[in-house]
């Protein structure tokens, strides 16, 4: 009888382990109204909490970080760069946005706004960026059933002295002092369970020449379960 209960338990226990890991491996968002405000809605109650302005959402910083995404999702990588070799600051660009100062967080393996969230402002270079002297805010969410992260995370951020919120609101500025470096990279990686991952490996195309770059930080491994998440900053200033 005892030997019975014992095997139901482990059986019980194994089964949820299962189902946890197949429920980390679905689609969580089919498409951008379902998560955009929630995440700005979040990214401003952190900078309210810090007497900080609030930004706004921009459709062009949107574009930007949305093109990387899906990008890494398709081609199941994660990196700063491209699969086409464009930096943050191009993709930025490309996108129209006229820009003085940008950043984006990047994250992969994480299943909603509030985890990724949580993760980014548990970083103190993601957390900088999110409380940065930036006025406007374009997130995106992307999902791919292969590989180990499955799900993929955007935050572009932007100053500008000529773009406009998509509500037509004026953009509040900040006195928060701007970076006093120009980071491109930033790695803060987290593994568990049977996945393990190593930061990227910088490439030689990486920044351009008003940026410098910072060396990848040790990784942290986190016991979490059965997840494999990553997490990557980049900001350039002028």
């Amino acid at each position: 009888m005892l030997l019975a209960f014992f095997l139901f338990v482990t059986a019980s226990v194994s089964t949820a382990d299962d189902n946890l890991r197949t429920n980390r491996r679905l689609q969580t968002y089919t498409q951008p109204s379902d998560y955009v405000n929630l995440m700005l809605e979040r990214v401003n109650l952190e900078r309210g909490a810090q007497g900080l302005p609030a930004l706004c959402a921009n459709s062009k910083l949107q574009e930007a970080a949305q093109r990387h995404s899906d990008d890494q999702a398709a081609n199941n990588f994660m990196d700063h760069t491209g699969s086409d070799g464009s930096l943050m600051s191009q993709r930025v660009t490309d996108a129209g946005y006229d820009w003085r100062g940008v950043a984006e967080n990047v994250a992969a393996g994480q299943i909603d706004v509030t985890e990724v969230m949580d993760a980014w402002m548990n970083s103190e270079g993601h957390r900088h960026n999110i409380l940065g002297d930036y006025t406007m805010l374009g997130t995106a969410y992307a999902y791919t059933p292969d590989g180990l992260y499955n799900h993929f995370w955007t935050q572009d951020f932007g100053r500008s002295d000529t773009e406009h919120c998509d509500d037509g609101s004026t953009p509040t500025t900040s006195t928060t002092p701007s970076p006093s470096s120009n980071a491109d990279q930033t790695y803060n990686s987290t593994s568990s369970g049977d996945n393990t991952m190593s930061a990227p490996i910088p490439r030689d195309s990486r920044g351009t020449s008003s940026s410098s770059t910072l060396a990848p930080t040790p990784l942290v491994r986190v016991a979490t379960t059965a997840l494999t998440v990553m997490l990557l900053l980049s900001a350039h200033i002028t």
